[in-house]
């Protein structure tokens, strides 16, 4: 997991500079003259401003790690005794030793989990409407 989220970070750090740059410097200037603090700031300006970002990076590393193979196969091809095993290399398993049902049923479950995980996100996160 760690590899992977050092391999993600520089994509998720450009979305969260963007998502900072688009937020209005009249909101920081009103909140400074108002006399807030930086952390009411952070939590009243900053972070629901971002929320939006925060939404699209946690679904987009979800779903990537729900993805993730490759880093798992070439590091530890399933671990010691299974340990590192993940839903992904049991696909890989299953189709590699010709059992074409489970290795399809797994594909399915891995989608359905996806979809659902995603959706549950999605709707959470976006119950607090942003505007500007």
């Amino acid at each position: 997991m760690a590899v992977d989220t050092w391999k993600g970070m520089g994509y998720i750090m450009v979305l969260f500079i963007a998502g900072l740059l688009a937020i209005p410097n009249d909101y920081y200037e009103a909140a400074e003259i108002d006399g807030a603090g930086f952390f009411k700031r952070l939590f009243s300006i900053t972070l629901p401003m971002l929320l939006p970002t925060i939404t699209i990076t946690t679904v987009l590393n979800i779903t990537y790690g729900l993805r993730v193979f490759d880093i798992i196969y070439v590091l530890t091809n399933g671990g010691p005794g299974n340990a590192t095993d993940v839903i992904n290399t049991a696909v890989y398993s299953a189709f590699a030793k010709g059992y074409w049902g489970l290795g399809s049923a797994l594909s399915t479950l891995l989608f359905v989990i996806m979809v659902v995980v995603s959706f549950f996100i999605i709707r959470t996160m976006n119950k607090k409407a942003v505007e500007y």
